[in-house]
């Protein structure tokens, strides 16, 4: 059985602190915490809630990127959708085109039929493309990833990890960001696509529009 997710993620605003839309030089952390909300009523209410916080530590020659996003959805006091994700990365530049990278993942989604799945991974990367205005990378290699299925039974798979990650500084107070992961195991694939337009309104405030799809390939029975 194949389930497949895909989810519009609309933020009504986005609280940023050291976010830098123009083509400075990186400053050693930035912070951004997004929300966003979606009600409807009539014939179905419906209620969706999602936030998204990142942060991103840099000491040459490391740089420390962190993730959490939450998401919820009701209609009709019933929930439709609950998850929960935590993700780590850090990169050791070799040089200014390469480095070394390590990650760690726990994604709790309470209507996938698993009670969580932990991933763990590491590899090469390389920026494809690094000037002022854009920058596109590319990242690798194998991991482990360990299933927890909701009849509490636990299957752990090898994996490989691969990455994406594309940032366009469009203009001073605008930003395009899009990336791709996909952690490929025998028994289970888990692929996320998002994409993401951040533009600045004034100081540190700024509006942002972002798409993300999911695709699990694989699901218990039942679910």
């Amino acid at each position: 059985m194949k389930f497949n997710r895909n989810l519009l993620l609309t933020a009504l605003g986005l609280a940023c602190s050291g976010m830098v839309l123009a083509a400075d030089a990186p400053p050693p952390r930035e912070t951004s915490i997004a929300v966003g909300y979606v009600g409807t009523t009539g014939n179905t209410d419906t209620k969706t809630f999602n936030t998204e916080i990142l942060l991103t530590l840099r000491s040459d020659p490391w740089t420390h990127n962190a993730k959490f996003q939450a998401l919820a959805a009701q209609e009709n006091s019933t929930s439709k959708a609950e998850r929960y994700f935590l993700e780590e990365k850090s990169d050791y530049a070799l040089d200014a085109q390469q480095y070394l990278f390590g990650k760690g993942s726990y994604l709790d989604d309470r209507f996938s039929g698993y009670d969580y799945q932990a991933t763990v991974a590491g590899g090469y990367g390389r920026y494809l493309i690094r000037d002022e205005n854009l920058t596109l990378e590319a990242f690798g290699g194998p991991g482990y990833r360990q299933n927890a299925i909701s009849t509490a039974s636990s299957e752990g798979e090898a994996i490989l990890s691969l990455g994406q990650k594309l940032e366009w500084t469009i203009s001073d107070s605008s930003k395009f960001v899009q990336s791709l992961n996909s952690d490929i195991g025998d028994d289970l694939t888990l692929t996320v696509f998002e994409m993401g337009l951040v533009s600045q309104i004034i100081d540190r405030i700024a509006t942002k529009i972002a798409f993300q799809a999911r695709n699990l390939s694989e699901v218990p029975v039942g679910i």
